[in-house]
Order: C-alpha cells, then structure tokens, then sequence
C-alpha cells in the first residue's frame, strides 16, 4: 500500500477514536475537583503558560499534542522544577520524534514528590503523543496519560482567595488513566490557531481537571513570537473557571531567547507574571523559566530544562 494513503488512513481514524472518546470523556467527568499544577517544560513556564498554537517540540505533550507534528524535530529533553510555596521538586524526561516515522510521536514521564510535616505527595505522570498532518496545514493529535498520585494531608489547606483546597482529613489516591485531544490549523506563514480538550476522562483528582484550553499564535519575521491562549476549567469549581494567557518571545542571533509572559485566573481573580532565558546551539538547549503569582503567599514556580537535538 502507498504509504500516502496508509498515513491518511491512520489519521482519519484517529481523529474518529478520539472524538467517539472525548463524547464519553465529557460525560463522565462530573466529580467537582479544585486545582492543576502547572507545565514542567521551562519555555512555556517563562511563556505564561503559552504554545497550545504554536510548533513547541517537547511542550506539545503538555500542552497540545498535535503541534508534535508541524515541524521535523527529534528531541530529548531533561527538565526539573521548583514550586516554592509548595515545597514540590519535580524531574522528568520527554522524547519527541516527528522525523523517523511518517507520525509524529512523543513521551515523557515525570516524578513529583513533597515532603513536609503536614503534606505528603508523591505523583507520577507518565505520556504518551500521537500525532499527524494534512498537507502541513491541519494538524491533529492525541496524549494517553496515566497519573498515580498519593496526596495526603494531616491539616487542613487553603488555596488562594480563602478557597479550601483539601479537607484536613484529605487523602486523594489516583492511579489511572486519561486522555487530551489537539487540534491545529495553520493561515500562511504567521498565524496559527490551537485547540485542545484535557482530562477528557474523570481521574478524580484535583491535578487532573477537565479543561478546554485554545489560542492563536503570530510568527513575525521568524524572530518574534506573540501568544494569546485561554483555558476553561470545567469541573473544579461550581461555575466554569478561566485562565487567560499572554506570551511574548524575542529570539536573537539566532542563539538567544527572550521570554516574558503573564496570567490571570478569572475565578480566584490572581495575576500572575513570568519570564524566561534561553540559549540554542546546533546540538543542544538550555532554558529557564519562572513564573510568580502576585498575591500573598502566592505560588513561585522556577523551572530548568535541557534539551539535545538528536537531528
């Protein structure tokens, strides 16, 4: 068989299994939960939280899978980060290989573990991503994530704004799966659309809530990216919660990346504010990225990540 007609096939039955599944996902997603924790990759952190619309390499797993595929990388990537108020290290690896096979495909995997005198955490986040293309216009994707997570609290926590967050008698224990669907459309050579459903399947935790996230991209002069994204959270509150994000990257000599972003929480009404640095040579990448929330007490994330490009 040509292999044209192999890849379309696959493709289009893709796009027929996730969405008979994300109809499935939606309706049993129906158990109140409160909080995600943020993307472990360092260049959307500096970002605001950006790049559901724009080619990301390892961040597509996280944020939308489909951008896996639009353009030719194969990157493997260690990433490490520090959420300070909450005392939480996280480290974890992600592959993405969009050059070897005719679809796109990423994996990553990530441990996250707290230990204070009232919380203990420990969670493991293990993704898979398949993705593909239609004459590198439309792009479409899936990430199969399994989440085991021990979440035991022996006081009771506040989140922001007064908001309980876990009852002092709290032991959330996750060991499942789920499952987020990406879809991207590119208009010329500088617009880019994104869209994408997270958590279609209800884990029961409050790190993993069903969320529609989506946003457009601008590529100007192959030196500056602007992002606007939007994400509606579903299930952790009694009404629909949104996040709007805005990022902004400055890329010189072809060497060095300036990043700056910022995010506002709708429903617990939190600014947040970011930044990043990145350094690009012809075999490797460093970033960083960090990201504060400007209220008392509020949540420091500082994220670290290096990447080698294989080819």
């Amino acid at each position: 068989m040509d292999a044209r007609y192999w890849k379309h096939d696959f493709l289009w039955a893709l796009i027929g299994a996730v969405c008979c599944l994300a109809v499935h996902g939606a309706a049993v997603a129906e158990t109140p939960l409160v909080g995600t924790l943020p993307t472990l990759d360092p260049r959307p952190v500096g970002l605001g939280g950006v790049l559901r619309a724009s080619p990301s390499g390892t961040a597509g797993i996280y944020l939308n899978p489909a951008v896996i595929a639009m353009t030719p990388i194969y990157h493997i990537e260690l990433m490490y980060q520090y959420m300070g108020d909450d005392q939480m290290h996280t480290g974890g690896m992600a592959i993405v290989d969009s050059v070897t096979a005719m679809i796109a495909a990423g994996l990553s995997f990530n441990y996250s573990g707290i230990r204070e005198p009232h919380t203990e955490h420990d969670a493991f986040d293990g993704r898979l991503s398949l993705a593909g293309g239609f004459g590198n216009v439309f792009f479409i994707g899936a990430t199969g994530r399994y989440l085991h997570l021990d979440n035991n609290t022996r006081s009771e926590m506040w989140g922001p704004a007064g908001v309980a967050a876990l009852p002092a008698s709290g032991s959330q224990q996750v060991d499942g799966f789920t499952f987020d669907v990406g879809a991207a459309l590119t208009l010329g050579k500088v617009v880019t659309l994104g869209l994408v459903g997270y958590n279609l399947t209800n884990t029961g935790s409050r790190y993993a809530p069903l969320e529609l996230g989506g946003g457009i991209s601008l590529q100007l002069l192959e030196m500056l990216l602007v992002e606007v994204n939007g994400v509606a959270d579903v299930s952790s509150h009694d009404k629909t919660g949104f996040d709007l994000h805005l990022g902004s990257e400055l890329f010189l000599a072809r060497r060095f990346a300036l990043r700056a972003g910022y995010i506002y929480d709708v429903y617990f009404n939190i600014h947040s504010i970011s930044a990043g640095l990145g350094y690009v040579d012809s075999q490797f990448a460093l970033d960083f990225g960090f990201m504060k929330q400007a209220v008392d007490d509020g949540r420091l994330v500082i994220a670290l990540g290096f990447k080698y490009f294989v080819n």
